[in-house]
């Protein structure tokens, strides 16, 4: 067992000689108070003494500039981690990410991302490996990510997207998740994150009962049902192709809402189903009388029930349904019906508002979209007006700005459209009361 059986003071720390147990020396340890911790000690091991007193120099004079304010102090365990940290190339660093922290679903524990994403979020990864993968993590500077920005060539969704992951990948590097010591001292990721574009989502249209009859007309037959489909549950397309014929229980006049549809990992391989996009989208959601008919007679010509998982959607070459397939006959189908604005999601977003606009409320709306966040309800589907209704508030909008003598037809016609909308209110009071009498412990009316 080694022991000290010498130490040599200096003004600034001390050296210990180190024996072993027959007295030889096996080093010089050098140590000194911790500037920071004072009960603390900082220390290293050389082989010679003259190594150990040199190394107390350079140390001293660290501290002295930390005293003086000029600069700060590290631990030398964090001096040495960042040394070795140095030349790390952006390639590798960025491969670690991914595979520790980057294919992961934010916020969750450990929830990997859908293949679709996983398989678009590594082609980002790739584009900007191919900017900056070969140099060294602390060469990448504020001007080269600023200049990528500039001239990168992408789009603008995924330019953001990518600089989203950069400044992730980076922000892991200045302080990583893993409790290791930091790659970086600061993250060269000072750009503000470019806005988010509107997409078609953002600024869908309604489509109305006309549009509907007229699409569904230029469909093939075998997914014709896909329009009523959507607009009266205001499913996902994935969600859509991935019913079955079992979800339809006609007793209850619900379906329930189980799968969406995913290929293999990477995004490979065949169609399958598999969860949906959120744990909150699994739902039973009631059936329209009025459906029940046409469902009937798709299932009888189109499927393959009553067989145990018989889709809905039975394609001619492949078990389910793709996605693209559908989506590009709805979309042709619009083109041919005069409404090349109409694209599949704008059926789920017409079936979403038109529960505001019958009367239901955001939550409402939320509860039937299976939204987990009422912003993204707010944000993409509300419409608490019809196209007819929000087109006569802004008649009398301009109306009251450039005022002119209304005959007496146009007078009816706005006392019609009052009692319409007054009709309309007290159909809703009604029906309030009612839920509230419902509630009232004894049957007792709210009024008392």
């Amino acid at each position: 067992m080694a022991s000290n059986t010498h130490t040599t003071r200096r003004a600034f720390g001390c050296v210990l000689e180190k024996k072993d147990k027959n007295g030889r020396t096996i080093g010089w340890m050098a140590q000194y108070a911790d500037p920071k911790k004072k009960r603390h000690k900082v220390y290293r091991q050389f082989p010679t003494a003259a190594l150990a007193r040199e190394w107390l120099e350079g140390e001293e004079l660290l501290v002295r500039a930390y005293k003086r304010g000029t600069a700060d102090w590290t631990h030398p365990r964090e001096r040495d981690a960042r040394e070795r940290a140095r030349g790390v190339l952006f390639m590798d660093w960025a491969d670690e990410w991914m595979d520790k922290w980057g294919r992961f679903k934010p916020k969750s524990a450990r929830e990997p991302l859908a293949p679709a994403t996983l398989r678009r979020k590594r082609l980002l990864l790739h584009r900007v490996k191919q900017v900056f993968g070969m140099r060294a993590l602390e060469e990448i500077s504020v001007a080269d990510v600023n200049r990528w920005l500039d001239t990168c060539g992408l789009d603008a969704t995924p330019k953001r997207e990518a600089y989203i992951m950069l400044r992730a990948i980076m922000r892991c590097a200045v302080q990583p998740p893993d409790g290791r010591p930091a790659l970086l001292d600061r993250s060269p990721c000072m750009a503000p994150i470019p806005r988010r574009v509107l997409s078609d989502k953002s600024l869908m249209v309604e489509v109305s009962a006309a549009d509907a009859a007229r699409i569904k007309s230029f469909m093939p037959a075998y997914t014709a049902v896909s329009v009523n489909v959507l607009l009266a549950f205001g499913l996902r397309i994935g969600e859509l192709c991935a019913l079955r014929v079992d979800d339809f229980d006609f007793d209850r006049m619900v379906v329930h809402i189980r799968h969406s549809i995913r290929r293999g990992p990477d995004d490979t391989g065949e169609l399958r189903l598999a969860q949906l996009k959120t744990v909150g989208s699994m739902d039973a959601l009631p059936i329209p009388p009025q459906l029940v008919p046409v469902l009937r007679e798709h299932i009888d010509r189109f499927t393959d029930a009553p067989r145990p998982g018989a889709m809905l959607l039975r394609p001619a070459k492949s078990r389910v349904m793709s996605d693209r397939t559908l989506r590009t006959q709805l979309e042709k189908a619009a083109v041919k019906a005069g409404r090349p604005d109409v694209t599949p999601h704008a059926f789920r977003a017409t079936a979403i508002s038109r529960i505001i606009h019958e009367g239901g409320e955001i939550k409402d709306a939320q509860l039937f979209a299976r939204h987990t966040d009422p912003l993204v309800t707010v944000r993409f589907y509300e419409r608490t007006r019809g196209e007819q209704t929000r087109r006569e508030l802004s008649e009398l909008a301009y109306g009251s700005m450039f005022t002119a003598p209304r005959s007496r037809l146009e007078l009816e016609h706005e006392y019609e459209r009052a009692q319409r909308e007054l009709a309309r209110w007290a159909d809703r009071c009604r029906s309030l009361h009612t839920l509230l009498e419902q509630d009232t412990p004894g049957g007792v009316s709210a009024n008392g």
